[in-house]
């Protein structure tokens, strides 16, 4: 027997580190957060995300090297060796 998903409605998370695993999010607002998903059951409807991170684990990376093996999905670009600071 599955355990029951934990329900989001009308709530904004800022700055948290979040599992979408095993949750429902609707109407629903993420700033700065790192979302961390493995494959598991998650919904989400009528969400909005600003400045959030993408954490793949498990199958759910496994999905999105297949989806970048076959050019669907971009990769993201290596971030630069040598960073100019502006002053």
């Amino acid at each position: 027997m599955s355990s029951p998903m934990n329900r989001y409605e009308n709530k904004t998370f800022e700055n948290q580190h979040l599992v979408l695993d095993e949750g429902i999010f609707i109407n629903c607002t993420f700033k700065n957060c790192s979302l961390e998903y493995s494959g598991g059951d998650v919904y989400v409807q009528n969400c909005q995300g600003e400045g959030c991170q993408l954490i793949w684990r498990g199958s759910a990376q496994r999905t999105v090297f297949l989806l970048q093996g076959l050019g669907l999905m971009a990769t993201p670009a290596p971030p630069p060796v040598n960073p100019v600071r502006v002053q």
